[in-house]
């Protein structure tokens, strides 16, 4: 019988770990080290391919840690609040050629070659110095052709951006725009919290120990995370966190109440007209659209702006957003509408309510008990009664946006619902019949908004601009050489013909109204 056992190939091991860091973990490892160490202040230096860690910390005891891996060094405490496993010097040594270490009053140096294979490090006895200096030689910056100096202040102003250490680079301090002590930041289940009501409640950056994991949110305007010390991070690179599909959902949770927070202490301290007027939307976006529901002001976006959308020219993917508020007691006075209807019929309800001046609802995000859903009535296309006057012309037998609607221009147009005021209309489409009067503008939206189906055709809606106002013109002539004056094509006005010139032409018609001679 034999029996196996666990071994390790140590040098083998410590070479393969060269995949598991980059350059910019090893950064973020030094930085660490140093703010573990209570340092105060951090001093970094780039010259050629040299690069100097300097902190004014408690210093090393035993040099012996900084290569010791899985033995961090650091008290029981520490490493129970921050997971500290004992490979951030480490990190060093795949990146540089020559390390030199100097905390309190040890110090050495060696090729990182050597430390790789196990070669004996001599330590020896060196003045006193007030933290510990880390020095790489023969490093090289992350991305070929770029000078070590410039990738190393790329990375120090990504890395130290809600660092709590200040940190100094070639003499310049840099940027921490997140570790100002003036700002606010909301305590939470899954640590602080900085609440950016201007951007997206979803996208949030997270940071641990001072530095930044995870993913990077697409948008700049986010919220920011100060996750909890003893959060896991995935090792050795601590660049991801350990339990993501866990951690996430609790972290969105606790950005969504922070968020929510906010929003309630606007909703305290502005007027109720400004709280609208500036976070009505943000609310809807959030989930958070109940904490609109006392407030006796809607944005006036939520309503169709017949100014600019007349009926016929809404597009849910391409709203004309009005700005400003309507107080609850306007609304109450003019009423407030939605229209219960497909696609292809709301035109006909469009038309009467815009005649109306009415309030035409558009936000399907309301919360169900805000007071507005109480005052919104519905309306149907069928419910929407036409009365017209004599009719001047018919014709049944124009296609247009692809499908046959009958052309009736009448001398009166009226429409209403049952027990409303009744509305005069230049143009109205009931069924597949298109009313038109004498004055009707540009009507073709109440025919087709020629984007259906993700199509949109400028020349055929040009074309059916022109039909529709051949049809008027015809239909307003009193007289056979108006009709034809009416239908004279585009080319005849305005494009020289030779053959034509100084002629006087006859033109026979039979019956029926069809052209059946031309003569001279």
């Amino acid at each position: 019988m034999s029996t196996i056992r666990l071994k390790t190939n140590q040098n083998r091991l410590i070479a393969n770990l060269r995949h598991a860091f980059n350059p910019s973990s090893m950064l973020g490892e030094l930085l660490q080290n140093a703010r573990r160490a209570q340092a105060d202040h951090i001093h970094v230096t780039a010259e050629g391919d040299t690069l100097i860690f300097s902190d004014d910390g408690i210093g090393i005891e035993h040099l012996q840690s900084l290569i010791f891996i899985a033995e961090s060094g650091w008290d029981d405490e520490l490493q129970i609040r921050e997971n500290a496993f004992g490979l951030g010097v480490l990190s060093t040594l795949y990146f540089a050629q020559r390390l030199s270490v100097h905390s309190r009053d040890q110090a050495f140096t060696a090729t990182t070659a050597d430390i790789i294979r196990g070669d004996t490090v001599v330590v020896y006895l060196k003045s006193p110095r007030v933290g510990t200096e880390i020095r790489l030689e023969g490093v090289k910056p992350m991305h070929a052709g770029q000078d070590l100096p410039t990738w190393i202040e790329q990375e120090l102003q990504r890395l130290c951006q809600a660092f709590p250490v200040p940190v100094w680079f070639n003499g310049v301090e840099v940027p921490r725009p997140l570790a100002e002590p003036d700002l606010l930041w909301r305590e939470t289940p899954m640590g602080k919290v900085r609440v950016n009501l201007d951007g997206s409640h979803t996208q949030w950056r997270c940071f641990l120990q001072g530095l930044p994991i995870g993913r990077v949110p697409s948008y700049s305007e986010h919220q920011v995370v100060l996750l909890p010390d003893n959060t896991l991070a995935k090792l050795p690179d601590r660049q991801y966190l350990l339990n993501e599909s866990e951690e996430h959902p609790r972290i969105q949770a606790a950005v969504s109440q922070a968020y929510r927070e906010a929003l309630i202490e606007k909703k305290q301290v502005l007027a109720a007209s400004d709280f609208i007027e500036g976070y009505a939307q943000t609310c809807l976006n959030s989930s958070n659209a109940d904490l609109l529901n006392d407030i006796p002001f809607v944005p006036r976006a939520w309503f169709r702006d017949w100014d600019f959308e007349p009926a016929g020219y809404g597009q849910y993917w391409q709203r004309y957003m009005a700005s400003g508020i309507v107080a609850r007691e306007v609304l109450e006075e003019l009423g407030v509408w939605q229209i219960e209807t497909d696609e292809y019929d709301a035109p006909t309800a469009e038309v009467y309510l815009q005649a109306a001046s009415t309030f035409l609802f558009d936000e399907p995000g309301l919360d169900d008990g805000h007071w507005l859903k109480r005052l919104i009535r519905t309306v149907t296309s069928a419910q929407v009664e036409v009365r017209t006057g004599p009719t001047l012309h018919r014709d049944n037998a124009l296609c247009l946006a692809d499908y046959e609607v009958e052309l009736a221009l009448v001398e009166t147009l009226h429409v209403r619902l049952d027990g409303e005021p009744e509305y005069a209309v230049k143009a109205f489409r009931k069924g597949c019949t298109l009313y038109l009067t004498a004055d009707a503008g540009g009507v073709t939206r109440l025919v087709s908004d020629y984007i259906f189906d993700d199509r949109y055709d400028e020349g055929r809606e040009d074309e059916d601009a022109s039909s529709i106002a051949t049809f008027i013109a015809v239909g307003c002539s009193s007289s056979p050489d108006r009709v034809v004056d009416a239908l004279l094509p585009h080319g005849l006005r305005h494009t020289a013909q030779a053959k034509l010139a100084g002629a006087t032409v006859r033109l026979i018609f039979d019956d029926t109204g069809k052209l059946q001679a031309v003569t001279v």
